[in-house]
């Protein structure tokens, strides 16, 4: 075995002739010189650890010490930036603790009930000189709380720290500023009943200062697909679904409710500073990383986060939604910012707006600026592509037949949300070939100046009147509504021609009673006409309404419980009247009884009519009778009208028929 090896002694000492001892004596010493300075190196890193540590234990117990002093752990705008709320201040919140229910959020372990261990984790976390990828540090997660505590405290020079997915997001340098873009109600979607409200962050950069590309904040419920309506109402009332912030592009949005759900969209321009947008843009983007809460439809819902988004631009604090509130609405968020004056020049922080308009509006509006002539060739090339080529329509002057065309790709548009068959894919080619040939007109939809949601009443309502009843008598008459605008009420900013009233209670008092003559839970009518004409330019009319009533007026007590839906269809014939007609179903339920329930259908005509802005009239006439319980049978008539005194104030004398009259004068109070 000694033959094999590779050095042996014959080969070792040939070796030695060309590397003498002192090589190797050599080599020892330098392995020992790396060694022992490998070894003062790694003691010194060591040390510089320990350093480092010892430092930030210093530091951060200077910034307690102030911190503790100033009680910042308790300042109204520390507990804003982890939404922390008392006992009942919001819905489900059954003690002292954050409405956020991601652990994430949090840098302490007890972080979302205990603010004071959450402001020592913060204060650390923001001191860290631990190496961990940018975007994840503290000073970046968090920028609204680092902004705001290097405000208040006195740190030490710390190193600079970029945040680059947070400066591309944000653009601060060449932002202009926020708006609040409220979207009209959409009556095809509870959830969507009274609006919704979206947060666009503005822009003059080059690529994406164009409106439809600004970066925009919605928060809604994440929803499962596959729940049943049932169900969805169920988890939406009760806290079932968890809510998140997300953010888009513009168009996406404008895509959705203004080009598929038909809803105008109105952008508010906030008049914040720099300061307050900057302290907005921080919050907003801590509330982007999967920030999670509990939702609830009737208050913790868009309006209620996208208001409580917009007050941490006010570093103290001053609120927007109303502590302890049993529901949050989207406009009543904007009328709340309209009478907010707080470290601006102008009377508010919202006095203009700029309506981006519905699919459905543009048809209409382009429509109405058609002739008569125009608008029966309009409907001719709706109802044949061929009269294109006709030679009645190729007489018609280039212009006039732009504006037939105009119209027509924008019913194009209009029914776009239905697949396109072949043919009229070919269709739409050929049309637009054809207008490529005529002249370009000057565009006519900003023409039109619609009074914006904010110049029309507010949600809530108040009522006190005076009653006068055939066989009862005279009483006094309170009442209120949570929201939020009925058919007799001025439209400005609401759905024409519809109704959505919620949680409607009526009381009368005579001498010593008080009696509840109405608890109406809600009362949703939507009334569909077709302007333009054109086919498909219209929908069915539909009215719903639940809620306890009288049975009839000549008994105070008698209420019952009645359930009512029906179709219907509806027209106008002078543009400022509606006439309509309906058949209902209603079921009846006495309230000391539920073996007695009656069922039966009705039939309702009436008319609106409204001679001018301030005065609106209002007629209806119906019959009644069941075909299952107790055979009933009854007639309603009524008579109302409305004058506006004020934006806020109006005046109604209501007289109805019901087995009994009754004649109410009532003053309505909005706010």
């Amino acid at each position: 075995m000694l033959k094999n090896k590779l050095f042996n002694e014959k080969n070792w000492k040939k070796l030695s002739l060309y590397f003498p001892k002192k090589y190797y004596l050599s080599c020892g010493i330098f392995f020992l010189i790396f060694i022992f300075y490998s070894g003062i190196s790694l003691r010194a890193k060591t040390n510089n650890v320990e350093k480092w540590n010892s430092t930030e234990d210093i530091e951060f117990s200077k910034l307690w010490q102030q911190a503790s002093v100033l009680h910042l752990y308790n300042d109204p705008y520390w507990l804003k930036l982890l939404h922390f709320y008392s006992i009942g201040e919001s819905i489900g919140q059954w003690s002292y603790k954050s409405d956020i229910v991601s652990d994430d959020f949090f840098l302490s372990p007890n972080g979302n009930k205990d603010p004071k261990e959450e402001l020592k984790a913060t204060l650390k976390a923001i001191l860290s000189r631990h190496k961990k990828e940018q975007n994840k540090h503290a000073r970046c997660k968090f920028i609204a709380r680092s902004k705001w505590l290097q405000s208040k405290l006195n740190f030490p020079s710390l190193p600079k720290h970029k945040c680059p997915l947070f400066e591309r997001w944000a653009n601060l340098k060449e932002s202009t500023g926020i708006s609040i873009v409220y979207v009209s109600a959409y009556l095809k979607n509870p959830a969507s009943t009274f609006g919704h409200l979206l947060v666009k962050f503005n822009s003059s950069e080059r690529l994406f200062g164009h409106s439809l590309l600004r970066p925009t904040l919605n928060f809604g419920a994440i929803i499962n697909p596959e729940d049943n309506p049932l169900v969805y109402a169920s988890k939406g009332l009760f806290g079932g679904y968890k809510g998140v912030f997300t953010d888009e592009r513009f168009y996406n949005f404008n895509h959705v409710y203004g080009e598929n759900e038909l809803r105008d969209l109105w952008e508010y321009p906030i008049n914040f500073t720099i300061e307050q947008h900057h302290r907005v843009a921080y919050h907003a983007w801590e509330l982007l990383h999967n920030v999670e809460f509990t939702y609830y439809f009737f208050l913790d819902n868009c309006a209620y986060r996208m208001a409580e988004l917009l007050e941490m631009a006010w570093d103290d604090g001053t609120r927007i939604n109303t502590s302890g509130a049993l529901w949050a609405i989207p406009v009543d968020v904007l009328f709340k910012l309209k009478k907010i004056n707080k470290g601006i020049k102008t009377s508010s922080l919202i006095d203009s707006s700029n309506l981006i308009s519905s699919r459905q509006r543009k048809l209409r509006m382009r429509v109405s600026f058609l002739t008569k002539i125009e608008q029966i060739q309009l409907k001719s090339l709706v109802e044949d592509s061929n009269y294109l080529d006709s030679e009645i329509f190729r007489s018609m002057e280039k212009t006039s037949q732009a504006r037939i065309i105009d119209a027509l790709i924008d019913y194009g548009e209009y029914l776009s949300k239905v697949d396109l068959t072949l043919d009229k894919q070919n269709d739409r080619e050929k049309i637009l070939q054809y207008r490529s040939k005529l002249p370009i007109l000057p565009s006519l939809l900003k023409e039109e100046n619609p009074k914006s949601p904010t110049d029309g009443t507010p949600p809530m309502r108040f009522r006190i009147g005076g009653v006068l009843n055939s066989s009862l008598g005279s009483a006094f008459e309170l009442g209120a509504w949570a929201n939020y605008h009925d058919l007799l009420g001025d439209e400005t900013g609401h759905i024409l021609n519809s109704e959505v009233v919620t949680l409607d209670l009526k009381m009368q008092l005579r001498e010593e009673n008080i009696d509840v003559t109405q608890f109406q839970l809600f009362n949703i009518q939507k009334y569909a006409l077709n302007p333009t004409g054109i086919h498909g330019d219209s929908e069915l009319s539909w009215r719903a309404r639940a809620g306890w009533e009288r049975e009839n007026f000549g008994c105070l007590t008698c209420l019952l419980f009645r359930i009512s839906g029906g179709i219907g269809g509806s027209f106008t014939l002078a543009g400022r009247d509606l006439e309509y007609a309906f058949l209902e179903m209603i079921g009846e339920t006495p309230k000391d009884s539920t073996s007695i329930t009656n069922f039966g259908l009705a039939s309702y005509f009436g008319l609106t009519w409204s001679p001018m802005d301030l005065w609106k009239i209002k007629l209806e006439a119906g019959w009644y009778k069941s075909f299952y319980g107790l055979k009933k049978e009854y007639y309603r008539r009524s008579f109302d009208q409305r004058m506006s005194i004020s934006q806020n104030l109006d005046v109604r004398f209501e007289i109805e028929k019901f087995k009994e009259y009754e004649a109410i004068l009532a003053f309505h109070y909005f706010w």
